[in-house]
């Protein structure tokens, strides 16, 4: 081996470890609670802090110790290889059929019966949110949490009645969507079969 050449597997003098802020422990963590369904206060009262603890951690106004956030990983049901796993600053990401996470309804909306399956991972600064809705029959959703930003939806399968404010639709597959998100919306499933629907919306809210 040339003198001069360097090892490959041996890091420039002076490099270091990625800072834990570049980690978006926060981001991560509120991801990691969304999928498990929960509020920030269960979580709170699963690994004893406070509620307002479990909020500065997910903003990133506070660095959890590695002893706590060992605590609110196992509260999670996870471990930590799993909770890092994601490279949320990867340039681009491509998720093969069945590869895609599969989370239910959100702890901070009413329904039943509704499972997002996640096209756009959760990370902290991403504008878009993806999800394809799969609704079972006779399941449904009532979303009166009101925001900024614009949704909108494809039926890929099956049948939906999609209210927005008071005003009524019916739609099935091949039917699209829009609306802003100061708007209540709800829908359910009106058929015998199951129903999916692609979202997007900005900003991300499950």
């Amino acid at each position: 081996m040339n003198r001069s050449q360097k090892p490959a597997n041996v890091a420039p003098k002076g490099s270091a470890p990625p800072k834990r802020r570049e980690l978006q422990v926060g981001a991560r963590l509120k991801h990691a609670r969304l999928l498990e369904g929960i509020l920030m206060r269960e979580l709170a009262e699963r690994v004893g802090c406070t509620e307002s603890m479990i909020s500065k951690i997910e903003n990133g106004k506070v660095e959890p110790s590695l002893q706590m956030l060992q605590r609110l990983v196992e509260a999670l049901n996870r471990d930590l290889p799993s909770f890092f796993g994601a490279d949320i600053d990867s340039p681009g990401l491509v998720q093969k059929a069945g590869e895609r996470t599969i989370s239910k309804t959100d702890a901070l909306r009413g329904g039943k019966g509704v499972r997002y399956e996640r096209l756009v991972p959760f990370a902290a600064g991403n504008l878009l949110e993806g999800n394809i809705h799969r609704i079972d029959p006779g399941g449904s959703k009532e979303d009166l949490i009101t925001h900024q930003g614009e949704t909108v939806g494809y039926v890929i399968e099956g049948d939906l009645e999609l209210t927005i404010e008071d005003t009524c639709y019916q739609l099935s597959a091949g039917d699209s969507f829009f609306f802003k998100n100061h708007l209540t919306n709800r829908y359910r499933n009106t058929g015998k079969v199951l129903t999916r629907v692609i979202f997007v919306n900005t900003p991300q809210i499950h």
